[in-house]
């Protein structure tokens, strides 16, 4: 479909660029053949409607436009995505229903940020609704798969230009907040980020580039976009980090720069991660797959074995017939990471043999909830993860050390179990901000509970129950 020149209504461009129809009269007599069959309407559009539309003219029947668009794309398009002033003061459509279109994911994250720094955590938490299952991964991964609206041309040059150098230093900014939030937990540096990316944004958005220096930026900006939802998570900010990672995964598609595929890759893997750990793996699954297949066949194969070992963590919970996937998966992921050179993971955080430890650890102790001897595999892997662990990441480290602590009480050996708890409880005074890192300590109360009659876990119980009353005042 050959589209005009000025375009002032990008997202309404990329909804006709990928909906199959091959000319802008086809589109225009879809849109005048449902209005006479669904509301016995008469109308005569054309080409000319089309274009006129798109250079940002209003539409008098924008319902039926929104339903060619819907039924075209396979997914609900609500008339507020085409036409955001058709809103009336209504809030805009969540962002996970909208095509990726960069000036309107940048707009979005402005608009988005602004409410985060004006906001208390708490009143911002329960604004932002979370979502999952179909809902989500309908819409989310239709829109991956379809075109995606670029940066609009700002090479001409002005008193404002954006440089490499101003990208450089918003990526290592960026990595320095992922090594603060790996060692402490994400609550302390959570707002810094925040604003350290609303800087990003309004560089995008105020200054001319060139093509590669622009999309540059757009891939700096989803991935602090990412790690601001990484942050959220941790402080149990359930709507606002899904909110972060999916205008971050926008941003990482709706860019050119040669990181965009594993930055999208990256983004998939935490949104399956907060999945998870909201008790939703089957929907974690489904991203999980989506990020699998967006990696080329044959290369990176540290992500692929990130992948692999997080599809486990994802099978866990879902029941013994998945069993067999699972240890599939934790094997290919293993075969995966002993091919990968040492440098295939710099694009990835949590990639590496701790990692693929940990998560293996924590998907056999879901699958022991089934299959109690299963735990014996979860102690394994727990005690390689904490002897590969590198100093750094502490909060992780907190977490091999409770999936020990949980695999031996499952594994009937109470007093160790016990033991090993205690010395979760002094690993998670490192990492004092993280709340998950609270919420697996409190999933230990229950994993001791059948053994409370024992001295040793008797005490240790007490403690617990202490240090979390304590961290909750």
């Amino acid at each position: 479909m050959r589209l005009p020149s000025r375009i002032v209504n990008p997202v309404l461009a990329v909804l006709l660029d990928g909906s199959g129809f091959t000319s802008l009269d086809e589109f225009a007599a879809a849109v005048n053949a449902l209005a006479n069959q669904e509301y016995g309407l008469h109308l005569s559009y054309d080409h000319v409607g089309v274009k006129r539309w798109l250079s940002g003219g209003t539409c008098r029947q924008p319902e039926v436009v929104a339903e060619v668009l819907s039924r075209a794309w396979g997914v609900e398009i609500p008339v507020a995505v085409i036409w955001p002033q058709s809103r009336g003061g209504a809030p805009p459509a969540a962002p996970h229903l909208v095509p990726c279109v960069a000036p309107r994911t940048l707009d979005e994250l402005a608009a988005y940020i602004g409410s985060d720094m004006l906001t208390r955590r708490a009143l911002l938490t329960d604004a932002i609704a979370f979502t999952a299952g179909e809902a989500l991964s309908d819409p989310l991964l239709r829109w991956l798969a379809g075109p995606a609206g670029r940066l609009p041309d700002s090479s001409a040059p002005t008193s404002h230009r954006l440089t490499i150098s101003t990208v450089t230093r918003i990526e290592a900014a960026t990595a320095a907040f992922g090594a603060e939030d790996a060692a402490i937990g994400g609550g302390l540096s959570r707002e810094a980020a925040v604003g350290q990316l609303k800087h990003a944004v309004d560089l995008l958005r105020e200054t001319s580039y060139t093509d590669a220096v622009g999309n540059r930026m757009l891939a700096a900006i989803a991935e602090l976009a990412g790690m601001a939802g990484w942050m959220s998570h941790d402080v149990q900010m359930a709507g606002p980090a899904q909110r972060y990672f999916t205008l971050g995964l926008q941003a990482a598609r709706e860019s050119t720069d040669r990181r965009s595929t594993l930055l999208q890759v990256s983004l998939l893997a935490d949104m399956a991660r907060q999945m998870r750990d909201l008790g939703h793996p089957a929907t974690g699954l489904q991203l999980v797959d989506a990020a699998l297949a967006l990696l080329p066949r044959g290369r990176y194969p540290a992500a692929a074995a990130m992948l692999w070992n997080l599809r486990a963590r994802m099978l866990g919970p879902l029941g013994p017939s998945s069993i067999s996937e699972l240890k599939h998966a934790v094997r290919l992921a293993e075969d995966l990471l002993a091919d990968a050179d040492p440098g295939d993971d710099d694009l990835l955080a949590y990639t590496g043999r701790a990692e693929l430890a940990g998560n293996a650890a924590l998907a056999w102790q879901d699958a022991a909830g089934h299959i109690p001897a299963l735990a014996a595999h979860a102690e394994e892997q727990a005690l390689a993860a904490l002897e590969a662990r590198s100093p750094g990441y502490s909060r992780s480290t907190v977490f091999d050390q409770i999936c020990l602590s949980t695999a031996r009480f499952t594994g009937i050996d109470p007093d160790q179990a016990a033991t090993d708890g205690h010395q979760a409880i002094d690993l998670a005074a490192e990492v004092a901000t993280s709340a998950r890192v609270l919420d697996r300590l409190s999933s230990l109360l229950t994993h001791s509970a059948p053994h409370a009659a024992r001295p040793t876990v008797r005490a240790f119980r007490e403690r617990l129950i202490v240090t979390l009353r304590a961290a909750a005042a």
